[in-house]
């Protein structure tokens, strides 16, 4: 995770090129279901009729086969109290874990799925969500990734998407994977990030989770997004 203080001269379309600079463009499944050709910049909004509701550590989009790889975030508006973001190196997670725990994850694979509907619905519509769940319902990612540029292996399941260990039981898969969540929140694995209009932020997706912190409720947070892969 890098952060980039005081661009506030940056536009939305200049944030789009800075972040092509580390893959290519990126349509998230309800922008794709929607039929979307041209690729911007996302703008999320949070205030008294738009509650914030990603308040879970995840990982972008990881319930699409071909999710993305790096995002970056920009701030526009922000509350007069709160709405710092956490993101954890999952790098560090896994390097933690014991070496017996790291043998018995080994070859275990996860299904990661929308998470909850309930909120994407309240934000983008009913209509929308059950294209978007048609084209794209889900993945199957493994338990344990490797990144392909470093060769590092991570923890590779989170809060929001991941809903089962497959080869697990229902109660062996819900202890493991409340285990790995809660492990990987660990404060010594990451950096809370205490924004400022202007800042721009850029992790690598892959290895990383990040929380959106929601205190902030019913002030106004405004921010600007572009995922690429």
């Amino acid at each position: 995770m890098l952060a980039f203080p005081g661009q506030g001269h940056m536009t939305d379309e200049q944030q789009v090129a800075f972040t092509l600079n580390f893959g290519d463009p990126y349509f998230h499944p309800i922008s794709r279901a929607m039929g979307a050709t041209d690729f911007k910049a996302g703008r999320i909004i949070d205030d008294v009729d738009h509650p914030p509701y990603q308040d879970k550590w995840h990982t972008d989009v990881s319930w699409d086969p071909e999710p993305p790889t790096f995002g970056s975030l920009r701030m526009i508006e922000l509350p007069e109290r709160g709405g710092d973001t956490a993101f954890s190196s999952t790098y560090a997670a896994y390097d933690a874990l014991s070496e017996p725990m790291k043998r018995s994850l080994d070859g275990l694979t996860a299904w990661h799925s929308l998470g909850d509907e309930l909120a994407f619905r309240s934000k983008a519509g009913d209509e929308v969500v059950d294209k978007t769940l048609k084209l794209v319902p889900g993945a199957t990612n493994p338990v344990i990734g490797t990144h392909p540029v470093t060769g590092k292996k991570f923890i590779n399941v989170n809060s929001e998407f991941t809903s089962h260990i497959n080869e697990l039981s229902k109660a062996e898969s819900r202890a493991i994977l409340d285990f790995l969540v809660a492990h990987c929140a660990n404060p010594n694995f990451g950096v809370r990030w205490k924004w400022t209009v202007g800042d721009v932020v850029l992790w690598d997706e892959r290895p990383t989770h990040h929380f959106a912190v929601a205190d902030y409720y019913p002030q106004r947070r405004e921010i600007i997004r572009v995922n690429v892969r």
